[in-house]
C-alpha cells in the first residue's frame, strides 16, 4: 500500500476540478494528489468524546512533504496532553512497495516500525486508525456507483454527490468489511464515509464537517477539510479533528522525514507558522 497523506491534511485534502464517470475514475481522482501542497504543516486538534460525554483534547504537530521524486511523506509530533507528549508517528511512502510506517512512544524511548497487522489500531488514542491516516488508492478497492445524484446535508451543508461502495480485495489489511462514500461532486472530497461489518452493520461513521477553500504561499487554492468527526458506532466514542492552524507550499526541511527527527523530535525551526 502507498502512502496517500490524509495528513490529517491526508483526514484532511484532496485534489478536485477534474471530470469523472466511473467508480474507479472517482476514486483515481481523490487518490490523485498531484494538487496537493509539494510541503505543508499544521497544528491538529483532536479531541476525544467519550458515551458519557467526558473529553480529552489531543494536539500535535503535522509535517507534509511531496517533493521526493512525487512520493508522500508525513510526520506527526504529539504535543498535548502529558499522556502522549512526545509521541511522533514517521510514514514514508515507498515507490512500488508497502509504505514504511515507524512510531517513537517516549515511556520506552525507542522506535519501532508499525507492521501491517497493526495499522487497524487508534491512531494516538482517538477513533482514528493508522489505516485512517492515508487514503487507499483506487485499485486496491473494488468501486461501485449505487448512485449518481445522491443528495446528503452533512453539518447544515447540502451536497450533491456519487455514492460509492467499495469493497478492499485484502480485507485483513483493514478494520471494516466495506464502506460507502459520498464523493461531493463538486471537490471529490468524500464528505460522509459508512464502515460496515461482515454482517453489514454499520461500525464508524467518517463526516466532514467543514470544507474551506485556502491558499498556500504561492496563491495556489486548495480545498481544506478543516473539521471532521470519526463516530465509533459500537462503543459511541467520537473524535473531532480540526485543523487548527496551517501553512502552505513553503518549505520545510528533509529532516522531518528522517530517523533522527523521530527519535530526537529535532529539526530546524519553521519560521512563519501561522
Amino acid at each position: 500500500m502507498k502512502i496517500k497523506v490524509f495528513v490529517i491534511i491526508s483526514l484532511l485534502l484532496a485534489s478536485f476540478g477534474l471530470s469523472a464517470q466511473t467508480a474507479q475514475e472517482i476514486a483515481k481522482v481523490f487518490c490523485d494528489l498531484d494538487r496537493v501542497p509539494d510541503y505543508n504543516y499544521s497544528t491538529i486538534i483532536l479531541e476525544n468524546i467519550e458515551k458519557d460525554g467526558k473529553r480529552e483534547t489531543i494536539e500535535l504537530w503535522q509535517y507534509g512533504s511531496g517533493v521526493d521524486n512525487g512520493l508522500k511523506n508525513v510526520a506527526f509530533d504529539f504535543k498535548a496532553p502529558a499522556s502522549v507528549k512526545g509521541m511522533r508517528v514517521l510514514q514514508l511512502e515507498k515507490l512500488k512497495k508497502a509504505d514504511d510506517r515507524w512510531v517513537y512512544m517516549p515511556k520506552l524511548r525507542q522506535s519501532r516500525r508499525i507492521p501491517m497487522t497493526e495499522r487497524t489500531k487508534s491512531f494516538g488514542g482517538t477513533e482514528l486508525t493508522y489505516n485512517d491516516m492515508t487514503i487507499r488508492n483506487e485499485d486496491e478497492d473494488k468501486n461501485e456507483i449505487v448512485e449518481n445524484e445522491a443528495k446528503i446535508t452533512v453539518n447544515g451543508n447540502s451536497y450533491l454527490c456519487w455514492k460509492m461502495k467499495s469493497t478492499p480485495y485484502k480485507k485483513s489489511e483493514v478494520e471494516y468489511s466495506y464502506r460507502m462514500s459520498w464523493f461531493d461532486k463538486k471537490t471529490y472530497i468524500p464528505v460522509r464515509i459508512e464502515y460496515y461489518d461482515s454482517k453489514n452493520n454499520m461500525i464508524k461513521l467518517y463526516e466532514c464537517l467543514k470544507v474551506e477553500m485556502v491558499k498556500g504561499a504561492t496563491g495556489i487554492e486548495y480545498p481544506l477539510r478543516r473539521s471532521n468527526i470519526i463516530t465509533n458506532l459500537v462503543t459511541g466514542r467520537k473524535t473531532i479533528a480540526t485543523v487548527k492552524d496551517f501553512v502552505f507550499d513553503e518549505p520545510i526541511s528533509d529532516a522531518y522525514f528522517a530517523q533522527h527527527w523521530l527519535t530526537t523530535g529535532k529539526a530546524p525551526k519553521i519560521k512563519g507558522k501561522k
